[in-house]
């Protein structure tokens, strides 16, 4: 573990006089501290002028590269967030810190003092920690002496967002130190420091490090810890007893080197991937002068870009998504947002390209690999894994090379996973030969023991995360989240579990199976525990074997007509899927259509029939009696009045957002035509 050791700030009138040389003048202060300590904390907590671009930049130019910073965000910046509800002024401030990243280890914050967890303390921390660590910083966050948030709600959303629970003197009254971070904040500027209080600190960090039992599902070890302190001789103090100097010691007996810690990893290594940003990252790949920039890939006929005046939002960067674009809105919505937003036709071809590489390399990495969309696939990795730690292992105690022999020899039987060697380096792998060989394309990865919570975990550090679930963690991690980060719960079920007071995933893990099977059936009721409680375990099934195939379709236009959309579906969109079925060889026995209200609201009918089918026919057949099943209207005129902003109302409902803003045709139950095992010859759109 690294150790950061430093002052708060470097010319307090404190010590400085005594500190720096009498002839240096103080332009030069931070030149000097930095030649003598690797980092420095900023308290601007009481600043009401942060210091701008220019002297940031100044400062990155006068320290050396390994030199560090932490910055306390000003109070004031934080307490616009909740006394004015903008956060715009704290959203320039970081935007200003960029020019000193790659030198911030740490954004410090404190909640504003009127915010407690017992009122609108959980949104408003979600909220702060999605901003900074949005803008790609490393986040501690200082409770002082308000212990309504020491609790396990707390740590758990620190945890997912991979910050740290700030130490501190004054607060450890209140609290025994939590760790839910990769790194350590101990911050003692207002403390009197001697060698035993000193010490006693060292000691507790040394104990953490040395814990298996906190929280790993974000990292698996304390990678550094930082401790902010009054003066220079306090970081000498606590330099001296943490880096002690070597003493002479005569014995003619060699030093055994130590042997890695093994833990164990019992089941299956699922990793999620998805692509972030998909569309418009290939979009910055041909060209690269949309980096940085707010733009989006319009659903649009038209395929110049200077021609696109209508249609919705397929996808958009994350710098649009700062002005509140969103997929499946309209284009005169996000102009209205982004004015200057850039745009681009979609390119599906291309983006097929693209994604086609994307999967060739993760087969490199993947015992199977279940490709679900055009920017996400599951891979099942485990025997991979096992193999890359057999070939980068270097250790050389006979006993742990035995214990990792034994380990491969019965792999087969028993996946046991030493995590010492280790799958986090196997999922930057990844990452990095992403990056590398798709020319800077990014993901974020989810790892853990099931496909359902992988995917979860891939959710939760975009974009270009890792979150790690390991399983004797996976209730931990669930039990805090809503029901509907569980892929396949939608807004019905959503409300509907509400209603049996059922929010979270935790309390849905302790629901009676029997109510949960009166509401939704057995199947469905199952299902839900069983993710739940971490108990899903559905294989990874290549994707030449999946077991549906789908298309969707983001419309031009919100649509409420049932003529209208069957017209689609039919015409355009039943081509496209039977296509594929036909190219891969498949026979179907499901057939469904999924809705995207213009609330974003999702809704799904499907028809199963009693034997296999294979012909178009039977898709386009059954649109209209699934359509029957939704509430849509029969008037042919109705999209006409919502473009023209025509408000439909009866009563107090909102009939507009009942419109429809993408379709979704999906055939399921599938079977291989080919009994022989040939397989058809594949196109590009075999992996769209």
């Amino acid at each position: 573990m690294k150790y950061y050791v430093g002052c708060s700030g470097w010319k307090s009138p404190e010590w400085a006089k005594n500190f720096y040389p009498a002839e240096l003048d103080s332009m030069h202060y931070l030149s000097y501290y930095s030649k003598l300590f690797n980092f420095v904390h900023l308290d601007l907590g009481k600043s009401l002028f942060p210091p701008g671009s220019i002297a940031l930049k100044k400062w990155a130019n006068e320290t050396s590269d390994d030199f560090r910073f932490t910055i306390k965000i000003p109070q004031n910046l934080i307490n616009q967030t909740i006394t004015s509800g903008q956060s715009e002024s704290l959203g320039k401030f970081l935007e200003d810190l960029q020019v000193l990243k790659e030198k911030i280890l740490v954004i410090l914050l404190s909640p504003p003092p009127q915010v407690s967890l017992q009122n609108t303390g959980r949104a408003w921390l979600e909220e702060i920690l999605r901003k900074v660590t949005y803008h790609g910083f490393s986040v501690a966050v200082d409770f002082g002496i308000n212990n309504t948030w020491y609790q396990e709600l707390t740590y758990n959303i620190l945890r997912r967002h991979n910050s740290s629970f700030a130490w501190s003197h004054s607060g450890y009254r209140h609290y025994y130190p939590a760790v839910t971070s990769n790194f350590i904040f101990l911050n003692l500027d207002n403390a009197s420091i001697n060698n035993d209080r000193a010490m006693r600190w060292i000691n507790l960090i040394k104990q953490k490090e040395k814990e298996t039992g906190y929280p790993k599902y974000v990292h698996n070890v304390i990678d550094y810890s930082i401790i902010v302190l009054r003066n220079p001789s306090s970081v000498h103090l606590i330099q001296n007893l943490i880096f002690p100097k070597p003493k002479s010691v005569n014995s003619s007996k060699d030093s055994q080197k130590p042997s890695p810690t093994t833990q164990i990893w019992p089941g299956k290594i699922i990793l999620h991937i998805d692509m972030n940003a998909f569309f418009p990252a290939c979009e910055e790949l041909r060209d690269p002068s949309l980096k940085g920039k707010a733009h989006a890939v319009i659903m649009t006929p038209e395929r110049e870009t200077s021609l696109i005046t209508r249609g919705a939002v397929a996808s958009c960067s994350y710098e649009a998504r700062k002005f509140g674009v969103r997929s499946a809105m309209s284009l005169s919505k996000a102009k209205e947002l982004c004015p200057n937003l850039i745009l681009k036709p979609v390119d599906k071809d291309y983006y097929n390209s693209v994604s086609q590489q994307v999967m060739r390399l993760l087969e490199e990495y993947a015992d199977s690999l279940e490709q679900t969309s055009i920017d996400e696939a599951y891979i099942d990795c485990t025997k991979k894994i096992l193999q890359y730690q057999k070939q980068n292992f270097s250790g050389d105690d006979p006993v742990e090379q035995k214990k990792l022999k034994n380990t491969l020899d019965n792999s087969s039987r028993k996946y046991h996973i030493q995590e010492g060697y280790s799958i986090r380096e196997f999922a930057l792998n990844i990452k990095d030969s992403i990056r590398v060989q798709c020319n800077g394309l990014i993901c974020s990865i989810g790892v853990a023991s099931n496909k359902s919570v992988s995917k979860i975990a891939s959710d939760f550090q975009k974009p270009d995360g890792l979150t790690i679930v390991y399983p004797p963690d996976t209730l931990t991690f669930l039990s805090t989240l809503a029901v509907d980060r569980i892929s396949g719960i939608g807004t019905k079920t959503t409300r509907t579990l509400k209603d049996m007071g059922i929010e979270t995933i935790g309390q849905l893990s302790n629901s009676n199976i029997q109510k949960l099977s009166d509401k939704f059936g057995k199947r469905q009721a199952l299902w839900m525990w069983q993710i739940a409680n971490g108990k899903e375990n559905e294989p990874v099934i290549p994707r030449e074997n999946n077991l549906s195939l789908s298309t969707e379709e983001t419309l031009l236009k919100p649509l409420i007509g049932k003529k209208d959309i069957l017209n689609i579906l039919v015409n355009d969109m039943a081509d496209d899927i039977h296509e594929r079925v036909r190219r891969k060889g498949y026979e179907f026995k499901t057939v469904g259509i999924k809705l995207v209200r213009t609330n974003f609201s999702i809704e799904t009918r499907e028809i199963t029939f009693s034997s296999y089918k294979k012909d178009k026919e039977s898709i386009t057949s059954v649109m209209g009696t699934l359509l029957n099943r939704f509430s849509l209207d029969d008037d042919d005129d109705s999209s006409e009045e919502f473009s023209k902003g025509g408000i439909h109302t009866t009563g107090s409902f909102d009939v507009n957002s009942m419109y429809v803003r993408k379709l979704g045709i999906k055939v399921s139950n599938l079977s291989k035509i080919d009994r022989d095992g040939k397989n058809p010859q594949k196109s590009i759109m075999d992996f769209v």
